[in-house]
């Protein structure tokens, strides 16, 4: 039995990877991401290993998520109730900081690469955070822009 390859030819190649390309990059900021992380839930320990005194009550959260294409960056709100979640538009303010400050929750900026990486894939490192349930959304910028935020993320 014979076998017949039909070949792509290079210049057709191209313009189909330069067409994938450019659907790809050319998503809206606006998307919303599917945000589907994954935490590691760890007690709040110094490198030796001892408990961090004091902060007994406190854990160490490591969130990771699957890396956006074109993404330039990423936020996460912890604790964030200005959110709504059928839109992933804000309905309020929210400030830049950790949360103690009186603000409703933490905006955090992640940076692509480097200390934000985990496993091959986007994370952020979160000591301190409080037992029970954390929420967290999470929005990606592209083409300079923040777009919507994702559902909610326990």
């Amino acid at each position: 039995v014979g076998y017949t390859f039909n070949m792509i030819s290079p210049r057709l190649a191209v313009i189909l990877a330069a067409l994938l390309i450019g659907t790809t990059t050319a998503a809206s900021s606006t998307d919303r991401p599917n945000f589907n992380g994954t935490a590691r839930v760890k007690q709040h320990m110094h490198r030796t290993g001892n408990l961090v005194e004091g902060e007994q009550h406190l854990l160490k959260l490591i969130i990771k998520w699957q890396s956006i294409p074109g993404a330039e960056g990423y936020e996460l709100c912890h604790e964030c109730n200005h959110i709504d979640e059928t839109t992933g538009r804000e309905t309020g303010t929210l400030a830049a900081g950790d949360g103690t400050d009186g603000s409703i929750g933490a905006l955090i900026p992640i940076e692509i690469g480097g200390k934000n990486v985990c496993g091959g894939q986007p994370c952020h490192v979160m000591p301190g955070a409080p037992k029970g349930h954390n929420k967290f959304h999470l929005r990606v910028k592209k083409g300079g822009n923040f777009g919507l935020w994702s559902k909610l993320q326990n």
